[in-house]
């Protein structure tokens, strides 16, 4: 699964019941897309396999991308909610 994020799609939700997830394997990347733009990927894997970043990686769970304008969205909120 890939998504971007955009002003479109990003959105507060607030869930009734939430829970603290396991730790799992992610990787990143920087790249530059077909349309000029540089882009931060986050990889997730499932939490059963070991990363070998110089080897062959299995086909992540998700990819979650991030153009320059989103990331500094995202940032603004993470600030906001965690660093009251």
């Amino acid at each position: 699964m890939k998504i971007y994020f955009n002003e479109k799609y990003f959105k507060e939700y607030k869930r009734t019941k939430n829970n603290v997830h396991e730790p799992f394997p992610v990787t990143y990347q920087t790249f530059s897309g077909d349309d000029g733009k540089l882009y931060f990927q986050l990889d997730t894997y499932p939490k059963n396999i070991n990363i070998d970043v110089t080897g062959f990686l299995e086909q992540s769970s998700s990819k979650l991308q991030f153009d320059k304008e989103t990331a500094i969205k995202l940032i603004d909120i993470i600030k906001k909610e965690l660093l009251i």
